[in-house]
């Protein structure tokens, strides 16, 4: 009886030992590409995040452009009809990114003397280290107003 009560007390410790060194391996080995996989998972995010962040601000450089030219008298040098041309590009950089600005003006019928309709493009274009000539085009109109 001595005997069968200490195989049972081996067999108690042996399944008590916890898990072997190749079983520990083999778990460290699955974590590691697990976390390998969420690390590389970030990275893209980050380069996303930041092309986003450019996208945003080539939009919001658009913005300010014709809310300027809202702002200008109907009848200024600035918001003459280019005939279809761009105008000369102007650089603007925030946070140390280039973005090239561009725009032009279009009226209704630029031959009839009291124009009532002016169309504003603003282009601003941008190079990232995904893609060159990145682009937005933003385009409004602005009715004149009475006494203009």
């Amino acid at each position: 009886m001595i005997r069968h009560g200490c195989s049972r007390a081996r067999e108690f410790s042996a399944r008590r030992r916890g898990m072997s060194l190749v079983e520990m391996m083999v778990a460290m080995v699955i974590l590691s590409f697990g976390l390998l996989g969420v690390a590389g998972l970030q990275v893209r995010a980050i380069k996303e995040g930041n092309g986003g962040q450019r996208l945003s601000t080539a939009s919001a450089i658009a913005r300010n452009r014709v809310e300027e030219m809202n702002r200008v008298a109907w009848n200024a040098a600035e918001l003459a009809d280019s005939g279809g041309a761009w105008g000369n590009a102007t650089t603007v950089t925030v946070l140390d990114q280039a973005y090239n600005q561009r725009d032009r003006v279009a009226w209704d019928d630029p031959d009839v003397p009291d124009v009532e309709l002016k169309t504003f493009e603003v282009q601003i274009t941008w190079s990232d280290s995904k893609r060159a000539n990145r682009q937005v085009l933003l385009t409004s109109r602005r009715l004149r107003e009475p006494g203009e």
